[in-house]
């Protein structure tokens, strides 16, 4: 069937991403009640100025309520670029007002995605701005964390954040930032460039050939009104002035502030690489250091197995031709091993050795909790040669060769570690 005749209720509805600022007049109800001529007026003459910066932003008015303005931008930048520059032109404005006649919008920007129906936008990213506005103090502006995460970095404004506001009958909380006074409205007035001026020096002009023509009774107060709307041009002139000195300041001042960063992060990073080449050093050294410590233990070891299996074997034989010289030695001994220490006083552990046709044999527990052991041989002459197995404190082996002599039943041997450390031993045969 063709597309012509299908139900307008069945067509899919043209949905889009856009930035909403919805702004109404704090207090508006109460000012009417006290004169609604005056509060017409006055309202009026925002208006101009309110719908000028729209224009100038390339916003779009989309609908109207009473005191409440409802507005579409393209860029939530520009959107937040309006809000502030129409508080400022506002703002000054007010002060060339009477205290009763002074006017504040509350304004509440959201960046979401809107229905498009006819020249009006509905849903959940018109519902959020209108209820952010509603939270936002007189002469303020508050703005959700979809629009912060597109401006941050890119406007020079003081951010407050409020945290996760919980708003009525919006679904889930909403971040929310609000943009302090001072730089809603007073830093936004340095920052309004010559097309604010144009729009509100036009608005101004405007709102007097009005006021004039409309309301004559109040001939007095718009000829004032004019003086004062030719004080504000010329100031808005001078403020213009010195926004532009402002912002090339900030510019200058950004850009050594980036440059001093970046040699902030170079220094770091070469602080980093350096401390990671020494500890590379470091490690290096160590390894070779162990390396060296491993090969001399083992060297030691071998020289030791050597000189044991030499004594062994020499032990052996003087058993095998003199078993009876070799048995008169057999017995308990009762004594003790001493590390030798230079300048120290030596460290001693008991050891007891049982000696059997030539061979003598002992062991102990080590401060590893490892048990270590002694062995060696007696000759005929009573000449003894030990050889020990034990730990060192961290936990690897240790050998020891001593040499010594066995005389009237005692023993003395003294020898070195494979390490260099001294160590010797005295015994005595227990009955």
């Amino acid at each position: 069937m063709p597309d012509e005749f299908t139900p307008q209720s069945a067509q899919p509805l043209e949905r889009r991403l856009a930035t909403i600022l919805c702004a109404d007049v704090a207090g508006y109800s109460k000012m009417m009640v006290a004169n609604e001529e005056r509060t017409v007026r006055v309202f009026r003459g925002h208006r101009e100025i309110f719908e000028s910066l729209v224009n100038l932003h390339r916003g779009r008015i989309f609908n109207t309520a009473g005191d409440a303005l409802l507005a579409e931008f393209n860029s939530a930048v520009e959107a937040v670029r309006c809000a502030t520059e129409i508080q400022a032109a506002l703002h000054t404005r007010n002060e060339h007002l009477a205290p009763e006649e002074k006017m504040q919008f509350r304004m509440g920007i959201n960046l979401g995605d809107v229905i498009v129906q006819g020249g009006d936008l509905l849903g959940d990213g018109v519902n959020v701005a209108a209820r952010i506005q509603t939270a936002t103090a007189p002469g303020g502006i508050c703005i959700s964390g979809s629009v912060y995460d597109q401006i941050q970095n890119k406007l020079s404004l003081d951010f407050k954040l409020l945290g996760e506001q919980t708003y009525k009958n919006i679904a889930k909380p909403v971040r929310t930032y609000t943009i302090n006074e001072v730089a809603a409205v007073t830093t936004s007035a340095r920052r309004t460039g010559w097309r604010v001026l144009a729009a509100i020096t036009a608005a101004a002009l405007a709102i007097a050939g009005a006021g004039y023509w409309g309301y004559q009774q109040y001939d007095t107060h718009r000829a004032e009104q004019l003086r004062v709307d030719a004080r504000l041009a010329a100031q808005l002139e001078a403020q213009k002035q010195a926004t532009e000195q402002a912002q090339h300041a900030a510019e200058e001042a950004k850009r050594e502030a980036q440059l001093q960063a970046q040699k902030l992060a170079a220094d770091e990073a070469l602080r980093r690489a350096q401390e990671e080449r020494n500890k590379l050093e470091q490690e290096r050294t160590q390894l070779e250091q162990e390396r060296k410590r491993l090969e001399a233990e083992k060297q030691a070891a071998e020289a030791a197995r050597k000189q044991a299996e030499a004594s062994q074997r020499a032990a052996s034989t003087t058993a095998k031709n003199e078993p009876k010289l070799a048995a008169s030695h057999d017995g308990t001994y009762s004594g003790r091993l001493c590390n030798q220490f230079p300048n120290k006083a030596p460290v001693c552990w008991p050891v007891a050795l049982v000696v059997r046709n030539g061979i003598a044999e002992g062991s102990w527990i080590s401060r590893t909790k490892k048990t270590a052991r002694a062995r060696g041989t007696i000759s005929a002459d009573g000449s003894i040669q030990l050889n020990l197995a034990g730990w060192t404190p961290s936990g690897t082996p240790a050998q020891a060769s001593l040499l010594g002599r066995i005389v009237d039943g005692a023993i003395t041997a003294s020898g070195q570690w494979g390490n260099g450390g001294g160590v010797a031993g005295d015994w005595k045969r227990t009955p």
